[in-house]
């Protein structure tokens, strides 16, 4: 008997791509033939089957300044338009014929697409295939619009991405796998009536030269902070330094990562409780963690919910504004929105380590992650509904 054949499908970028790992290798582990399209820089790079999803030239700084050139009215509304001309539009063309090539040897029978790459689920539509969405930022009506962005943008539509969006908010989708614990959500009502709850999992890529220090809590016994901006930044080193500073004054050990392109020296002088990296495997290291700051990507902000670790988060553009909101609502941490300095950062990082109650509630919050069916269990319900 013939396995059937999914496809996993994610724009090229860390927070995009690493949510989905878990069921792709849960997939794998159920018999599926499975492969992930994916762009530069990890096709090829991962230790499971990749395909060229997306243009090797195609680079995230190419298409930012091809969005701004295209639709310099993003400038005066960058919050609602941003996403629909980055994801919908631009991205979405870009990848389509690449997909179309792709597919029409591979003929998936599934196609699991992140939130924000719906050139997948036109192309899985076309061939007939079952395409479902996996949430890698909470749910809002808003996102459910942009397959119908990307359909404007293949047909010639001359509307502005963001006009689409505004006119077209349903989802027809047929599912929508969500990782966001349902009392974490702001607008759970909301969500496709499809949903299948998925238990958030931390994944990151193997990295062989890593301390193995990293991997046991202090032997001192002080409290451990992470400090991350993620790996893609905003260029905010002044944050990430003011975040390192703060963080360091608590007198807890603090590990740094960078980023994979960013400059650890670009810091400066750091106090001697700090460990500067570029890339820490973040899966492994945050069963030892005590605090973690970081800019509010969802994959690192469910990663620390699924472990119960209190969190500071200091956004810096995206949906990260929104998940701050988020982590001070449901009381696992607090928000450094509204922007703080060494000592803003100080205190919060304290109040963190000291205060029980913030850690009180990251633990219930981790409970209820840890009772949601596991990434094993969806992929068998998804190959049974083939």
């Amino acid at each position: 008997m013939t396995p059937p054949r999914v496809a996993l499908a994610s724009a090229p970028a860390y927070g995009h791509l690493y949510p989905l790992m878990p069921l792709a290798y849960a997939l794998q582990r159920a018999g599926a033939d499975v492969h992930v399209a994916v762009g530069t820089p990890f096709h090829g790079r991962l230790d499971f089957p990749t395909r060229v999803g997306f243009p090797e030239e195609a680079t995230l700084d190419a298409i930012t300044a091809e969005v701004m050139s295209t639709f310099p009215e993003v400038r005066d509304n960058f919050r609602e338009r941003w996403v629909p001309s980055f994801f919908g539009n631009v991205i979405a063309r870009q990848a389509l014929p690449t997909l179309r090539e792709q597919w029409a040897t591979e003929s998936p029978d599934l196609v699991i697409y992140e939130t924000m790459f719906p050139a997948a689920k036109l192309v899985a539509d076309e061939l007939g295939a079952r395409a479902i969405t996996f949430g890698i930022t909470q749910w809002s009506p808003f996102l459910g619009s942009l397959p119908a962005v990307a359909l404007a943008a293949d047909q010639g539509d001359e509307r502005k991405p963001w006009e689409v969006a505004g006119t077209s908010m349903g989802f027809d989708g047929a599912g929508y796998i969500d990782p966001f614990p349902a009392s974490f959500q702001t607008l759970a009502e909301s969500t496709p009536e499809s949903r299948i709850p998925v238990r958030t999992t931390a994944w990151s890529e193997p990295a062989p030269e890593t301390d193995p220090s990293l991997m046991a809590p202090p032997a001192d016994g002080r409290p451990r902070v992470f400090v991350t901006l993620g790996t893609v930044s905003f260029g905010a080193v002044d944050a990430l330094r003011t975040a390192v500073l703060g963080a360091a004054s608590t007198g807890a050990e603090v590990i740094v990562a960078c980023g994979p392109a960013g400059d650890p020296a670009a810091l400066g002088d750091v106090p001697d409780n700090v460990r500067l990296h570029r890339f820490v495997p973040q899966a492994a290291l945050l069963p030892t963690l005590d605090a973690i700051v970081h800019h509010g990507g969802s994959g690192t902000m469910l990663a620390a919910v699924e472990h119960g670790v209190p969190q500071l988060i200091v956004p810096q553009g995206a949906d990260q504004f929104f998940n701050a909101e988020a982590v001070e609502r449901a009381g696992v941490g607090l928000s450094g929105a509204a922007g703080l300095d060494v000592d803003g950062v100080a205190e919060s990082v304290a109040r963190l380590l000291d205060d029980g109650e913030h850690r009180a509630a990251a633990r219930r919050l981790a409970g209820e992650v840890a009772a949601t069916p596991s990434p094993d269990d969806v992929a068998r319900r998804l190959l049974e509904q083939l």
